[in-house]
């Protein structure tokens, strides 16, 4: 016979349940199966041994708490929170996890209800519950906890593994081993966006906000496969072809990120056919991005359509460096360069450049003309009108870098 109990429950109640305990154990999983169907999809050896030791070693290690009158110290629950870590790792959810707890102490309970035959196994049965309680309460919390630091190792390592490969990717390196180890796809192509967190939008930057878990959290909305590497300032990401189905989740992404920061972000974004292109893709997204943010384009996503005649001037070479020299003559009269940026601006107009410079129609012309005798060029003429342009732009370039 079980030593009598300092819990005041009736060792011979306590022994009687004890017979019970394979039944118990049967009842206990059935109603886990019909409540919780993350378990139903574990595998047959987790099914049909791990489950019912787990099943048996709880209860066991319930009445064993309520004989010795305790709650379970932490060294009981040892073998309880080796199993939560388990289905950390098998993915099952933690309420899920939890809830099974709570399922199997009313099976269990259901069970000896339908068995407890007289007045005094109810009566007994009935003084258990504060010990049912009690025991949930003091097993539960150490057993989410160990749940948590797994799925946080896990999740960590897992985050780690796709910015190793994202590196390897950007940097033109081979990833395909590190990617298969962690299971991580690199089929097909992907859209690369390099994005960059720039100045204030003209009001408080949130200095103290966690930028990189905000931008985690988009990025796992963007799509839950892309690949990040992550710095305070900006990062790259790797969207796997096919994810964003329209560049409307993109801007999002952006216009997000600009929300939560407070800060002015400009993206560039180009697309790679394979692994093996993303490299390439990656520069002319940095480049793009790099434009934009030197040429204080607002909040967006930007192509290689939206700054392809800047990033060709930003190239160095004969043609940049002529264009550059063709506004020498005029950088010590500031009057005539606003007079050329005006022209071009409003489409060389003359009458709508004239009134945005609040100056004469005659003026203006009188200030080309100038133009003209400084340079050897007329801003008059479409074809030199168009160096005068690609000057200018040129010019912003190069006053950016």
């Amino acid at each position: 016979m079980t030593s009598p109990p300092q819990s005041g429950i009736d060792a011979e109640f306590i022994d009687f349940l004890r017979t019970l305990l394979p039944a118990l154990v049967r009842e206990t999983l059935t109603g886990v199966f019909q409540d919780a169907p993350d378990y139903q999809a574990l595998p047959p050896e987790q099914l049909g041994i791990e489950l019912p030791r787990a099943a048996d070693a709880n209860l066991r290690l319930f009445l064993d708490s309520v004989v010795e009158g305790r709650l379970p110290r932490a060294a009981d629950v040892s073998d309880l929170i080796e199993i939560a870590v388990h289905r950390a790792r098998a993915g099952v959810p933690l309420d899920a996890m939890l809830s099974v707890y709570h399922t199997g102490a009313a099976a269990a309970w259901n069970s000896v209800a339908a068995l407890a035959n007289t007045p005094e196994q109810r009566e007994q049965l009935l003084a258990l519950v504060p010990y049912v309680l009690g025991y949930l309460g003091a097993v539960t919390p150490g057993v989410a906890a160990a749940y948590l630091r797994e799925r946080q190792d896990l999740h960590w390592e897992q985050r780690e593994a796709e910015r190793a490969v994202a590196q390897a990717l950007v940097h033109g390196k081979p990833a395909d081993l590190l990617a298969e180890r962690f299971g991580i796809s690199l089929d097909g192509g992907f859209q690369v966006l390099v994005f960059r967190l720039a100045e204030s939008q003209g009001r408080p930057a949130a200095s103290g906000r966690p930028v990189l878990r905000l931008a985690h959290a988009e990025i796992e909305a963007l799509s839950p496969r892309a690949l990040s590497m992550m710095e305070r300032t900006g990062g790259v990401i790797l969207i796997p072809a096919g994810d964003t189905e329209s560049t409307g989740k993109l801007d999002t992404f952006v216009t997000r990120m600009a929300t939560g920061t407070g800060l002015r972000t400009v993206a560039g974004h180009a697309v790679a056919a394979g692994p093996a292109q993303v490299c390439a893709a990656a520069e002319e997204a940095g480049e793009i991005v790099r434009l934009a943010d030197r040429l204080h384009r607002p909040t967006g996503v930007y192509r290689m359509a939206d700054l392809a005649l800047q990033y060709q001037l930003a190239r160095p070479g004969p043609a940049r460096a002529w264009l550059l020299s063709l506004l020498t003559p005029l950088a010590e009269h500031e009057h005539l360069l606003a007079t050329l940026r005006a022209l071009i601006r409003h489409g060389y107009n003359r009458q709508e450049a004239a009134d945005d410079l609040v100056v004469h129609r005659n003026t203006l012309n009188y200030r080309l003309n100038r133009i003209a005798v400084l340079t050897g060029y007329d801003p008059g003429r479409p074809d030199h009108a168009q160096l005068f342009a690609a000057a200018l732009t040129a010019s912003d370039i190069d006053a950016a870098e």
